[in-house]
């Protein structure tokens, strides 16, 4: 697994307007550009985890893994 280069060439920001409150994020990945989803009904500060929650699953390069529960568990950190 290598390590992802973040710049702002291949990785925007943007708010999603009409997500549950309960999806605080996500991202989205095409040919090494990514997409960082957030909720803009949540608070500045929620929305500061979920980006740097967000940009871990790029550094590790989760799109390839085999188990989503794991790779989420691996960066919360249980």
């Amino acid at each position: 697994m290598g390590k992802r280069k973040l710049t702002n060439d291949n990785c925007r920001y943007i708010y999603l307007p009409g997500l549950p409150p309960k999806i605080k994020g996500f991202v989205m990945e095409d040919e090494g550009y990514y997409t960082v989803v957030l909720n803009p009904t949540l608070s500045a500060d929620t929305n500061a985890k979920t980006r740097r929650h967000e940009i871990k699953h790029i550094l590790r390069d989760d799109f390839n893994k085999d188990n989503c529960d794991k790779a989420e568990k691996e960066v919360r950190g249980l």
